[in-house]
């Protein structure tokens, strides 16, 4: 891959664009004395994913992580269910909901009323809610009073294993009435959520059992901290759905109980990400600052003190020499960064969203098109390099993954009306293939993203296109992503207004085409995200990553990985020029993915 330098050509609107930390129109900064001001409006407005049309290479992906859940093991009803009917040994049968409730949350989210995801999802739908116990649980008959069962190990406990799954299943079930409008599946979940109204929230948000919650757990799967709280996201959707406000209560409740538990290092990155989700959505419904801070004060820890590691990824373990990665925890971060997002408007967690997006979470995902998990090798500071895959992991990350994805493609393009200047704003956050059809101010849009050849120096370049009413008037607010140096905007009569909170705001008329062009050197980060000067000659820089544009770059290694040696040039104009024995998570082959890559170099410059 190498890079050369051209000359840059001029256009009606070119704009050398510096990141700025104001906010954009409609994200208002909350009072900080007042822990119920809102940090966002809530006047943003997305498309529904299954109207958004996923191209190109992201576009592929996602569709062979939908076609992988028609495939087998999981294209039977009777292994689908097992973790419910106990129809057969499979593994993780004990967490009852986690494959169906997955399954069925997020087949039903890709599917349409008239066309479900896969051939089998209705019938599983139909058959799920005989097996729900009489306290609303889905799984074994349990004893909820008597000790919690920690010291066995992950497959043989029971009761966390049980509320693990039935927080999935409250989900799967909940999507389902979502899509289908089906009445057995939201009755089902009531009663699940009754079921952490009258009995999770009482026996284990106990101030008196304290000891008991804090026994270290034999298996970080089945740990107290890890499954309880999951299952605070159904809470919260079902007071979305029925606006029951003792399922908001109870989420409260538990959310607060959750707070003395919530450090790091734990056990379980996805239990763990996966609360954080929960507090996300809270926060939009309480408007209780302390929720959205409490994310945001934890995603500083993860990303600067080494628990998210150099390509962008989490360890399955939350911790910073991790062991492995697991594409639920993958999807979780990705999904939380754009989350925080939505009620911040901060671009850092979308150019995190980003960076997960090109690197970690194309290494995680597997030639079947499901997710799982890889080996990571790590010293006391961090992973520094991709080890083998070893565990395609369709009991959990061949679900999730496709969620991911699925919610990604809501926030490519995200309109807002702007009242005061009687104007449609469309954020346009992601320079990808897509059509996105958004209603703003009951006028219809459709945003049209087509991904154009780059040249070097231009790792991502688009033609955009809004379809709209000839009198409407519209601006577009391009993201500026945190690798690029600038922007050259060709547009027609338009120029760039201003530009605030890394958005680039411009005028359009409907129906006009503009390009452009992301413009972007390379350059050296430390593993911990902070960007490093371009050394000088001779100069060497121990232990930095080298990134272009989205891209991590690494180096395949095929012995024991370590910290690789790199000697880099640079050009007259001090620009580093990247070799061509170094490639990336988005260009690789499925073959090339499956091998051993180290991201963390020692660099020597030279001319």
């Amino acid at each position: 891959m190498q890079l050369t330098r051209r000359a840059f050509l001029l256009s009606s609107a070119l704009l050398a664009l510096a990141r700025s930390h104001a906010l954009p129109v409609g994200f208002a900064q909350g009072d900080e004395g007042n822990a119920s001001s809102p940090v966002m409006s809530n006047d943003l407005c997305f498309a529904e994913s299954n109207n958004v049309g996923l191209g190109g290479f992201f576009g592929m992906r996602y569709e062979k992580s939908l076609k992988r859940l028609c495939d087998a093991p999981i294209d039977k009803v009777d292994f689908v269910l097992d973790d419910v009917n106990f129809n057969q040994k499979r593994r993780f049968y004990n967490y009852s909901g986690d494959i169906s409730g997955r399954y069925i949350e997020v087949a039903s989210l890709a599917s349409t009323k008239e066309k479900p995801t896969t051939p089998i999802l209705r019938e599983i739908i139909d058959e799920i809610v005989q097996y729900q116990q009489p306290d609303g649980h889905f799984g074994r008959e349990v004893d909820w009073n008597k000790p919690i069962d920690v010291a066995s190990s992950t497959d043989q406990s029971l009761e966390m294993p049980i509320l693990w799954g039935n927080g999935r299943l409250m989900l799967g079930l909940f999507a389902a009435y979502e899509r289908f409008g089906d009445e057995k599946a939201l009755a089902a979940a009531e009663k699940m959520a009754d079921f952490y109204v009258n009995v999770v929230s009482k026996r284990f948000c106990d101030p008196n059992r304290m000891d008991e919650y804090k026994q270290t757990a034999k298996g970080y799967a089945a740990a107290y901290v890890t499954c309880v709280f999951h299952g605070i996201e159904g809470l919260v959707r079902a007071y979305r759905l029925t606006a029951r406000q003792e399922y908001l209560d109870c989420a409260v409740q538990m959310a607060d109980f959750h707070e003395e538990f919530d450090v790091l290092p734990v056990g379980h990155s996805h239990g763990s990400i996966s609360a954080h989700e929960a507090l996300v959505m809270l926060y939009e419904e309480t408007k209780d600052k302390k929720y959205l801070d409490r994310v945001t004060s934890r995603w500083e820890h993860v990303v600067y003190d080494g628990f998210l590691f150099p390509a962008g990824g989490v360890c399955e373990n939350f911790i910073v020499k991790g062991h492995s990665d697991e594409g639920c925890s993958e999807a979780d971060w990705l999904r939380l960064n754009l989350m925080i997002w939505r009620n911040t408007g901060d671009t850092k967690y979308l150019d995190f969203a980003e960076k997960m997006l090109y690197n970690e979470y194309q290494m995680n995902q597997w030639h079947t098109g499901g997710f799982g998990h890889r080996y990571m090798i790590a010293d006391d500071d961090g992973c520094f390099a991709w080890g083998e895959r070893y565990a395609e992991s369709y009991w959990c990350c061949s679900y999730h993954g496709p969620l991911g994805y699925y919610e990604l493609k809501e926030y490519l393009a995200v309109g807002q009306w702007d009242a005061d200047a009687q104007r449609a704003i469309i954020y346009y956050n992601f320079p990808l293939d897509f059509s996105t059809p958004l209603t703003i101010n009951n006028q219809k849009f459709n945003v049209l993203s087509k991904a154009l050849e780059a040249a070097p120096g231009v790792p991502e370049k688009v033609a955009i296109k809004v379809q709209a009413p000839d009198d409407a008037k519209l601006t577009l607010a391009l993201r500026i992503p945190e690798w690029a140096s600038n922007l050259e905007v060709i547009a027609q009569g338009s120029r760039v207004k201003e530009v605030k909170n890394s958005y680039a705001f411009i005028d359009v008329d409907p129906n006009q085409e503009i390009v452009v062009e992301y413009r972007a050197v390379p350059f050296l980060e430390d593993r911990r995200f902070h960007k490093l000067p371009t050394p000088k000659t001779n100069d060497v820089v121990n232990q930095c990553v080298l990134r272009y544009g989205p891209y991590v770059l690494a180096a395949r290694e095929n012995d024991d990985a370590k910290i690789r040696d790199l000697t880099l040039q640079i050009d007259a104009q001090g620009v580093i020029q990247l070799p061509d024995t170094l490639s990336n998570a988005y260009q690789m082959t499925d073959e090339e993915r499956d091998a051993k890559h180290v991201f963390v170099f020692n660099v020597t410059v030279t001319k």
